[in-house]
């Protein structure tokens, strides 16, 4: 399968996304990015710093940012597996506290036992969800990722 095949396929899945899978790819790339940024943010050094004030030859810059560059690539992959994991979550959302810019902690009645979980993103979609109501999460515990998936009761 060549490059350009790759391409279409993604493409493809993307226009074919339901809102939740949009919703948690958007947050992932987000949070993927943030932590590829110090590696952009090294190359410009090693590329400005390095190459004019050391002096050091083309070619030595060149291959450190190849390096780095590598380093990169298999970093996000790691990343980016780490945040693919979630786990679903059924049940009535029994309360919702905003813990100001770290985000929320909701408690789910899954069954006889509550579940708490801490959000860092994805839960101002909860905050429009009505008390008691059943909702369906995907929750990643790595990233403290929520997304809603469907709900019965919206506030209006």
């Amino acid at each position: 399968m060549g490059l350009r095949d790759r391409f279409a396929d993604q493409f493809a899945r993307q226009k074919t996304m339901t809102g939740p899978e949009k919703k948690a790819n958007d947050i992932i790339g987000k949070l993927i990015m943030k932590k590829a940024l110090w590696f952009i943010v090294a190359m410009v050094v090693v590329g400005i710093l390095v190459a004019t004030v050391l002096k050091f030859p083309w070619w030595a810059t060149l291959l450190v940012d190849v390096v780095i560059l590598v380093a990169a690539y298999f970093f996000m992959k790691k990343e980016s597996e780490k945040y693919q994991e979630f786990t679903p979550y059924v049940g009535n959302l029994i309360s919702l506290e905003n813990k100001g810019k770290d985000g929320y902690t909701a408690l789910i009645k899954q069954g006889k036992r509550p579940i708490k979980l801490d959000i860092k993103y994805g839960g101002e979609d909860l905050v429009k969800v009505k008390k008691n109501a059943i909702v369906q999460i995907t929750y990643n515990p790595t990233g403290k990722i929520a997304i809603l998936v469907t709900k019965n009761d919206i506030k209006r």
